[in-house]
């Protein structure tokens, strides 16, 4: 079945009897789209404007609650509906449910004395017809208020909104950024280098882009950085179908009408994950491995280049069938010209030998801090492809390398008076090998055979520093590069006990991020901590024995909150009892602060309000606050 008809298909089978409700009595306004680029993965629903909390939700259809979950992560208060077409939907980040819901929520909640619950009502106890209010919108879990509006298919799978006919007004067209050109592999090149080439989009006209004339040959991929933009500019919406030709012929397309939780992971190959300081790169090839719904498609997407000029055109489409194109051409280059060196004398400065990796094949560059005269000689063993080093600036010098079959370490080295000869040790691993275990300084790495996208590279390395981390560091931390790195399934680390931990049981491992290092979630086996990696980067063990931070109780109006903080392992849990009595009270993170819950009833006063919050780590704290209500 062709790409279009597999679509029209899947638009079909979605469609409801009749017409969704519109679940909020406001002006239709998404403010971010089905299969927008998060953080690594798809967004799996459309998020609707609410511009405040406490606007009513309802029903789009019949149907009956399934599910009801409140946490103060994620989607926060969320319900779930069995739609009577078979759909489910899903509202999150509500700020309070329909009142016999709420009543039933609010029961298991204090039976269980845990803000955090996961209901499965009987099926049809709680029904509610298309148009019924169904709950609140609010602004819990992750991000300000907003609606988060899902509908899922009869096995679970979010699916584009659009296909059960929900619509909503937009006339914009979408504004591509930049277009990443990608050389497939060392024996491809664009512009002379083997570096991925990023161009600009110059608008030419309405909905019409261009970018300047690139040189290329072998075997290239395309990738668009691009938004949709929305209200009048206020929001940038993701793009619904990405569509690339070449030589007028359809190379590869992606449309995001379905994903799969199951294939969450893969979502994080959809984008160029080494191309993520310059931009979201959305591929048009098949990263290896990848099995997302969007990218069933029946080619790899890779551009033969041959001996005659290339016309290539990306299409972008939006969710309302709003189109920009980007137009460029490939010349051929069957020889990449040389950039012509310098000719002064040699200079004395040491230059030094970098190694970035493209995916399955790693990319190395020999950089010289004056112009340099002389071209380094690239020495590798273990590879089963390679280009020798080509000058692409007086200064800079690149090569490509691609390992051999069955080769588990590639050893990588310049010969150059003014390189460092020690060679640089990569290891190498591939999906479907068997799980293999490497040593790193006192520490183990266990990859397995599933853990690859292709292929995976791996150099894992000590860091020394004095850098302040926000709990006592125990021994030196250990990058693992490169750090992009996507993984198809997690790797162990398994590091041990320091000899000079004060507090075994307040260790853990930590990862090092753009915001400073976060708990990763770590379990003791024996003599060791275990943490499963879904990420490379820098990571150490902190001993956290510094309790949660609380102040600013506050007692008004009947109702009563607090300021909760921790600087190292985080918030895990914040409670507050009055006179003995537990409160049920929800924690919003964003905000740092524990509050009663609404429709919560205090015993009469006087009040003794204690304020109890336990971080990750296990340490707790308790401040106590009194109050006669005087109000």
């Amino acid at each position: 079945m062709c790409f279009a008809a597999l679509a029209t298909v899947l638009a079909f089978a979605a469609q409801p009897q009749q017409p969704y409700v519109w679940p909020l009595d406001l002006p239709q306004a998404v403010t971010s789209s089905f299969g927008e680029y998060r953080s690594g993965r798809f967004h799996a629903g459309l998020d609707l404007r609410t511009g405040g909390v406490g606007h009513e939700v309802r029903a789009p259809y019949g149907g009956s609650v399934s599910r009801v979950r409140c946490s103060p992560w994620g989607y926060g208060k969320a319900v779930y509906l069995k739609l009577d077409d078979g759909n489910t939907c899903v509202f999150g980040h509500l700020a309070d449910f329909a009142p016999e819901l709420r009543a039933y929520v609010r029961e298991a909640q204090h039976k269980a004395q845990n803000y955090t619950v996961n209901l499965y009502p009987p099926e049809g106890k709680f029904r509610f017809e298309a148009g019924e209010v169904v709950a609140f919108s609010g602004d819990t879990g992750a991000g300000p208020p907003h609606l988060h509006y899902e509908l899922r298919d009869e096995l679970g799978r979010p699916f584009n909104p659009r296909l059960a006919g929900v619509t909503w007004p937009d006339a914009t067209i979408p504004a591509p950024a930049k277009l990443a050109i990608v050389p497939k592999g060392p024996g491809s090149s664009v512009n002379g280098d083997v570096m991925p080439r990023v161009l600009e989009c110059k608008r030419t006209a309405a909905g019409e882009y261009r970018c300047e004339t690139v040189r290329a040959r072998g075997r290239v991929g395309v990738a668009l950085d691009l938004i949709d933009p929305a209200n009048n500019g206020a929001n940038k919406l993701g793009v619904h179908t990405l569509r690339t030709f070449a030589g007028g012929v359809e190379q590869f397309a992606v449309t995001l009408d379905r994903i799969s939780y199951e294939e969450t992971r893969h979502e994080i190959v959809s984008y160029h994950p080494f191309l993520m300081d310059e931009g979201r790169f959305l591929l048009q090839w098949r990263w290896p491995g990848n099995a997302c719904n969007a990218f069933q498609y029946q080619s790899e997407g890779w551009i033969e280049i041959g001996d005659e000029p290339l016309d290539v055109r990306v299409e972008a489409v939006d969710f309302l069938g709003n189109q920009a194109t980007v137009a460029f051409t490939v010349e051929p280059a069957t020889e990449d010209s040389a950039v012509t060196g310098p000719t002064v004398p040699e200079p004395a400065e040491k230059g030094r030998l970098d190694i970035d990796c493209a995916g399955t094949w790693l990319i190395v560059t020999a950089r010289f801090p004056a112009p340099e005269p002389v071209e380094p000689v690239l020495r590798v063993q273990g590879a089963i492809e390679e280009c020798a080093f080509r000058r692409v600036g007086q200064r800079t010098f690149r090569a490509a390398v691609a390992p051999a079959p069955g080769v588990r370490q590639i050893a990588i080295a310049a010969g150059h008076p003014r390189l460092d000869p020690q060679p640089e040790t990569i290891n190498v691993f591939r999906a479907g090998d068997t799980a293999r275990k490497l040593g790193a300084a006192g520490a183990e790495l266990t990859v397995q055979p599933g853990s690859p996208y292709g292929v995976l590279f791996l150099r894992a390395e000590l860091v020394e520093t004095t850098e302040a981390t926000p709990a006592p560091r125990r021994g030196p931390a250990l990058r693992l590069w490169p750090e992009q790195t996507p993984l198809d399934a997690p790797v162990e680390l398994t590091v041990p006990v320091p000899s000079d931990s004060n507090r075994p049981d307040r260790l853990a491992l930590y990862r090092r991020g753009k915001n400073g290092w976060s708990m990763i979630d770590t379990r003791r086996n024996g003599n060791s901590l275990v943490a499963e990696l879904s990420a490379f980067g820098e990571f150490a063990l902190l001993e956290d024995v510094t309790p949660p931070v609380i102040r600013d109780i506050a007692v008004s109006g009947g109702t009563v909150s607090a300021r909760v903080a921790d600087a190292a392992s985080g918030i895990a849990k914040a409670d507050i009892t009055c006179n003995g009595q537990w409160l049920l009270t929800a924690y919003d993170p964003d905000a740092g602060r524990v509050k009663l819950e609404p429709y919560e009833t205090l015993p009469p006063p006087p009040w003794e309000f204690a304020v109890t919050a336990t971080d990750k780590a296990g340490n707790s704290a308790t401040r106590l606050e009194t109050s006669e209500n005087k109000e």
